[in-house]
């Protein structure tokens, strides 16, 4: 597959997936608010945008196969950084909230945002790539 193909069809997937992340959030959001607390069907809807992260995850991994050594060293570092990253700052963070009560506790949630965020951070800076 040429490079300029794989660029595309990462793009629109991995646009298609946040799209759907973002409004399957806010709707299992919304609908939650009507729901039973912990009925079966809040908890399969939960579940819901766990799909749209595993497909973008499916899309960086489909992506790493297709590129050229390059492409697939400079992603496998942003990669890193934002493993690392996340590391640092759930480690960092948890030994915070073991030893202080009176702080807010930060929800597992927010690993997958900043995950890709700082993913997303130093492929633009680093290595001048939205991908």
């Amino acid at each position: 597959m040429k490079p300029k193909q794989a660029n595309k069809r990462y793009l629109s997937t991995m646009l298609g997936a946040s799209g759907g992340y973002l409004g399957s959030v806010f709707g299992v959001s919304f609908a939650h608010d009507h729901l039973i607390d912990g009925s079966a069907a809040g908890i399969l809807l939960s579940l819901v945008p766990g799909i749209f992260i595993c497909l973008m995850l499916f899309s960086v991994w489909r992506y790493l196969k297709e590129v050229d050594e390059v492409v697939r060293h400079q992603l496998t570092q942003a990669l890193l950084a934002g493993l690392f990253s996340l590391l640092a700052l759930s480690g960092g963070w948890g030994l915070v909230e073991l030893f202080n009560d009176s702080l807010p506790r930060l929800p597992v949630f927010f690993a997958f945002p900043v995950f890709f965020a700082t993913f997303g951070l130093v492929s633009a800076i680093r290595y001048k790539r939205c991908v």
